[in-house]
């Protein structure tokens, strides 16, 4: 899954690190908790640290998030890793801009959170980022040979993702083969795609042509996207100067990058 980019400011600790940092993968591990949850497992460190006469720390409270969640097997873990491997070789592939976090350790699955690196809104911007939404799925139908329900199924997975920008790439962003200065906002998507058939053909157009980039670039970068995906496995996280060396190193294992004026 791709994510936009929700980063908050790093704001420095006594320590030398930074408060962002320390409690991101906290934040992580309790994503989809309610507040009761997490209270829950605040008392249960505390009670723990009591018992041994010593105060909370940092594991006490990282080990219950995870005990909290059901065990992945090593194969699904491998396809959330060659899934997110996916997006983020496409994101650079089209140099889409930063690349923040990327993981496959939260509750709801993986995800490569990024932001935007150009200001020029063109057409050939948004339909790398059709790309890029579905890059994940596309590695996995070419590493794996098949690809799961993880694509979809939210309003916030990349197939959902993707339909909204194909879709407002046809209503409202003036990229329209038909009526391209006709100004649409559709108020329901899904109901508009249901009733507007016609509509619904073009979008899902821009999709399969989307889908069948994002293969084409997997298949091409296969060594890139396998050597990213098997070192998310084995980190589960990559953040900030280690995702940086990494990425650079990915970098240098894809071809036939394209060239940016």
């Amino acid at each position: 899954m791709i994510q936009p980019d929700t980063a908050t400011p790093d704001v420095p600790t006594s320590g030398g690190a930074t408060i962002e940092r320390v409690l991101r993968p906290l934040a992580r591990k309790a994503g989809g908790m309610t507040g009761a949850d997490i209270r829950e497992v605040v008392q249960n460190a505390r009670r723990k640290a009591r018992r041994e006469k010593r105060a909370v720390t940092y594991d006490d409270i990282e080990s219950l998030l995870a005990g909290s969640r059901p065990a992945r097997s090593a194969q699904l873990r491998w396809r959330m890793a060659v899934h997110e491997a996916g997006h983020a070789v496409a994101r650079l592939y089209f140099q889409l801009g930063p690349i923040i976090e990327i993981t496959i350790d939260a509750p709801e699955g993986g995800y490569t959170l990024g932001s935007v690196g150009q200001d020029e809104h063109t057409e050939e911007l948004f339909a790398a980022f059709l790309v890029a939404y579905l890059a994940g799925r596309a590695a996995e139908e070419e590493i794996l040979g098949s690809a799961t329900s993880n694509s979809g199924g939210s309003e916030q997975s990349d197939l959902a993702l993707a339909t909204d920008l194909a879709l407002e790439m046809e209503t409202v962003l003036g990229f329209s083969r038909k009526w391209p200065l006709l100004y649409r906002k559709p108020k329901d998507g899904a109901t508009i795609l249901a009733t507007d058939l016609e509509l619904a053909q073009r979008v899902h157009a821009r999709l399969a042509s989307a889908h069948k980039a994002a293969r084409d670039i997997v298949r091409k970068q296969k060594t890139a996207v396998q050597f990213l995906a098997n070192i998310l496995l084995a980190e589960e996280t990559l953040e900030g100067p280690e995702l940086d060396a990494v990425l650079e190193q990915v970098r240098q294992k894809m071809v036939d990058l394209p060239v940016r004026g």
